[in-house]
This record gives C-alpha cells, sequence and structure tokens, in this order.
C-alpha cells in the first residue's frame, strides 16, 4: 500500500549492512585461549566495546567476542518464543517505538526466536525503516516474520519490508506480500532509494533483490532464466539469447505481489503454515513455550484513549467558548473560563506527548495564553462588582459582561 515519506535526508540509503558489529545467536561459546566453554546467549547491551552475555554458569558477563568460537545450539536459551504481533497500519510513532523496543527487549530475554506475525498493509516509510533497521540490528536473536491472514491479506507496503528484514519468512496459505510502493508525488530520488533499500533488505537474507524491487518499481520486468542448468532472476533488459526464459514475474506497468505459493517457489519465503502451531512444528520447536508480547496492543490502547481524550477536550471547549460568547453573567463567564484554561493546559500536554495527533503546540500554546488573560479579566471584573455591591462580599449574580 501507498506510503508517507519525509524529506529528511536519507538515512536508509542501503543500510551499511556489512558495517554491523554482528555477535552470532550463541549458546555455546568456548574460549580459544583458556579452553573455557560456557552456556548462554549475547544481548543486545555493550560494556567498554564488549558484548554483555547471559550465562548458566556465570549470570551476565562481558565478552569480547574475537576471544571466543561461538555455536547456535540453542544450548542455555529458554525454550520459549516470543510472539509480537503487527496487526496495524505502521503510521504511529508510539507504535514504530513499541514495536522496535519489543523486539529489542524480547531478544535480551534469549528466546529461541522473535516471532513477528504480519498481517499490516504497511504505513509510513521512516517508520518501517526505523522497524527494519531494528530487526537487522538485533544480531543477538534471531527474529522469523510469520504473514498471517487477517483483515489486510498479507504484508504489504512497509509491512513488506519488514518481513523482508526478518531472518527466516513464513506464510499462510491465502496470504500476499509486496505493492510496497510510496505515495504519488514523492521525490524520485527518494522512491529509487526505496527500491535500493528493499531490494538490499531481500539480498541481506539470501533472497532474490530483484523480486524486491519489483514489488515498489512498476518500470522493471522482471524474468526467471536458466542458463547452464541454473536458473536465476534479471531484468528483461539483460537477457541474451542463449538464455531460456522460465517465467515472467513482474511484467512492466504493474507493482509485484506473491502469493504464498510463489514467495516459496521464488525463495522470498522459507515456507508455507497455516498456523502458529504449524509453523513451530516445522521449525522443530512444538514444545515451546509462547510468550505474548502485549507492548505494541498497549501502545495502540495509550494512543486511542489519548485520541479520545483530544476529542472531549475539543469538544467540550467548542462548546464552552460559545457559551462564553453567549453570557451576560460575569460569574458564569469566570467560571467557564476557568475550565476553559485548564482544558487548554491539558490539551498542551496532550500535544507535547502524543506527536501523532499532529497537533500545533504553539496554537495551542497561544490559545491557552489568551484564555488565561479573559479569565483573569473576568475575575477581576467579579471581584470589583462584588466589592461595590450591597453587603459588600456577595456576589453580584446579574453583573453585566460588558466588553469581555
Amino acid at each position: 500500500m501507498g506510503m508517507r515519506m519525509s524529506l529528511r535526508p536519507i538515512s536508509f540509503v542501503i543500510i551499511i549492512l556489512s558495517n554491523f558489529c554482528f555477535v552470532p545467536w550463541a549458546d555455546t561459546f568456548t574460549n580459544h585461549i583458556s579452553g573455557q566453554i560456557m552456556h548462554g546467549y549475547p544481548t543486545s547491551r555493550t560494556e567498554n566495546n564488549k558484548t554483555v552475555f547471559f550465562t548458566v554458569q556465570k549470570g551476565f558477563i562481558t565478552v569480547d567476542p574475537e576471544q571466543w568460537n561461538v555455536e547456535y545450539n540453542h544450548v542455555g536459551r529458554g525454550k520459549k518464543v516470543v510472539v509480537i504481533e503487527l496487526n496495524v497500519k505502521l503510521d504511529l510513532k508510539i507504535v514504530t517505538e513499541a514495536i522496535s523496543q519489543a523486539i529489542i527487549s524480547s531478544a535480551d530475554r534469549g528466546p529461541l526466536f522473535i516471532l513477528l506475525e504480519i498481517n499490516s498493509p504497511g504505513g509510513s516509510a521512516d517508520y518501517v525503516e526505523k522497524i527494519c533497521d531494528t530487526i537487522i540490528r538485533t544480531s543477538c536473536c534471531p527474529v522469523y516474520a510469520y504473514v498471517k491472514t487477517g483483515r489486510y491479506g498479507g504484508a504489504l507496503g512497509g509491512a513488506a519490508a519488514v518481513a523482508l528484514a526478518c531472518d527466516k519468512l513464513y506464510m499462510a496459505q491465502d496470504t500476499t506480500i509486496g505493492a510496497a510502493y510510496l505515495i504519488q508525488g514523492t521525490d524520485e530520488k527518494l522512491s529509487i532509494a526505496w527500491q535500493q533499500y528493499l531490494q538490499s533488505l531481500a539480498q541481506l537474507n539470501g533472497r532474490p533483490g530483484l523480486l524486491a524491487r519489483a514489488m515498489v518499481d512498476k518500470d522493471v520486468e522482471i524474468i526467471e532464466i536458466e542458463q547452464d542448468g541454473r536458473r536465476r532472476f534479471i531484468t528483461s533488459s539483460q537477457k541474451d539469447p542463449n538464455q531460456t526464459v522460465v517465467r515472467l514475474w513482474s511484467k512492466k506497468g504493474s507493482l509485484l505481489t506473491l502469493t504464498a505459493a510463489e514467495a516459496v517457489q521464488s525463495r522470498v519465503a522459507e515456507g508455507i503454515a497455516d498456523s502458529r502451531e504449524e509453523l513451530l512444528r516445522n521449525v522443530d520447536v512444538a514444545d515451546a513455550e509462547i510468550v505474548m508480547e502485549e507492548s505494541v496492543n498497549e501502545a495502540m490502547l495509550i494512543f486511542k484513549k489519548a485520541k479520545m481524550k483530544f476529542d472531549r477536550l475539543r469538544g467540550s471547549l467548542d462548546v464552552q467558548i460559545k457559551m462564553v460568547e453567549q453570557t451576560q453573567n460575569i460569574a458564569e463567564a469566570v467560571i467557564l473560563l476557568r475550565q476553559i484554561k485548564e482544558d487548554y493546559k491539558s490539551l498542551l500536554l496532550l500535544a507535547k506527548r502524543f506527536g501523532d495527533l499532529y497537533l500545533d503546540v504553539e496554537l495551542i500554546e497561544e490559545q491557552l495564553g489568551n484564555a488565561e488573560t479573559y479569565y483573569k479579566k473576568a475575575r477581576d471584573k467579579q471581584r470589583r462588582l462584588d466589592a461595590n455591591s450591597p453587603g459588600n462580599g456577595k456576589s453580584n449574580a446579574n453583573g453585566r459582561m460588558g466588553n469581555k
């Protein structure tokens, strides 16, 4: 699906993948100097340029990876799989941060792997990039993608990029992956960078980069050819007479979307699984404990509550401002203006905390200042009227507003 992209500097000009400090998903590591053997797993934490490992023998220790031979064999890890559900559009900062933090914190708990269950139309390219970057940098734990059935029918738009960033990719039978285009009018340089980014994500995990490019570039035609008993993907313009076309995968004028069967056939996905349980059986961890990571759903709930509060405040302010404009009673005006002032304060807190609401902080600050000024004038006028009223202390309920 179409994605919004900001015009900030292109940090995703192909992630400098080869420069990442990679620590294998080790469970058994042997010191090649002393011969010491320990079991555990690396975390995302570092101290003094050394990786922090959790070990069965000594708890958390710092390790210099260059001094240890590592082997990924599940020994030392808890027999559990952490599941993070991505059933939403990836267009909120609060959700993006929750997803990224959930991946990092889950990896540090030492599961067999993290399973991202994806059914999403994508979202903002900036937010998608942040999630993909987190997945790639999570070198201390495997991250698997499971494209499942649901409202959106698979991993589309930026969600396809998230799936391609994962170490392993599985799909339910009736799902699709692809169509990762940006919205119309996007700067051409950014579109090209996005094409390159998607292609690099695929190639990072041994998937056909040209097919990933075809998911975002409708001007490219991709064919599968056979030559000397080997098959590979090329653009149609690269074909020579000695090559036999096995299949046309992507036509010009349309973006590539793959079914689950096509994704497996083209080596974009590792396999098909029609349930989480089937996937776990396929990777030989059917008896693993499932740990549901709820922070993403909690972030969505927090945002929905914030949006509801904003709607209530906006409705309350609209009503109260009209009442102030219509009243001729100074005491009533003071009460209304006091509440208007408090509502603007609450609105300002929402605007500062939830950037996803896209509220104008400066405008709200200006409106709050105006409300405080009107409140002070009305309160001072009420005090003068009270001071001049019979009994000197009783409020003049019939005091007129005059010029507010």
